[in-house]
């Protein structure tokens, strides 16, 4: 019951401050159901954040820009040609909080006494940064933050620490209407991520 309820705060936190990060950066992204379909994209061109702290691979004919209103240089939204505001994927970057630290480190512990497995979530190493996929519309349903000031539906979250940093990294995949080019896209960017050094 405890590792339930440790998990249970910890999905809530993380809910949480990706809420609090994404609204302080400005990212609209709007509500759709999930389809468990999927869709094959080709790669297109090498991007990234305008900072250069993370690259990845976009798929052909997605757009990729900063994050609105400010553009921020270490927050870059990629998103298919054409599509609503709810059909994004966003990657940030976040400093590191020396002071208290971040409750969404305990996701990347691999100790099952403090982390219990869960099938929502896969551990993941992304060019040598240890990170978690979380697939948020499979965790188990409870009271979590309200994300209905975002457009779309918060699909898949992976959270990591930059290698050789102790700043931290986010992607944040939301779907509208483009359900499974939006799962699709969100994969190959995911797996696609660079840290250069």
């Amino acid at each position: 019951m405890m590792r339930k309820m440790l998990l249970f705060g910890v999905v809530l936190v993380l809910s949480f401050s990706v809420v609090v990060i994404l609204a302080r950066r400005g990212v609209n992204n709007g509500p759709a159901a999930r389809s468990g379909s999927t869709t094959a994209l080709e790669p297109g061109e090498r991007t990234g954040t305008v900072d250069g702290r993370v690259s990845f691979t976009a798929p052909r004919g997605w757009t990729t820009g900063p994050c609105p209103p400010r553009e921020d240089p270490g927050c870059a939204q990629i998103s298919p040609r054409g599509a609503t505001e709810g059909d994004t994927v966003t990657v940030l970057t976040s400093p590191a909080n020396s002071v208290e630290g971040s409750p969404m480190d305990l996701l990347l512990i691999d100790d099952p006494a403090i982390m219990p497995p869960n099938p929502s979530m896969e551990r993941l190493t992304l060019d040598g940064a240890k990170a978690v996929r979380m697939n948020l519309s499979e965790l188990a349903p409870g009271p979590l933050p309200s994300t209905a000031t975002l457009p779309g539906v918060e699909d898949v979250m992976v959270y990591g620490v930059v290698p050789g940093s102790t700043d931290t990294f986010m992607v944040d995949c939301r779907h509208d209407r483009l359900v499974a080019e939006m799962r699709a896209g969100c994969d190959l960017i995911v797996k696609s991520l660079r840290f250069p050094r």
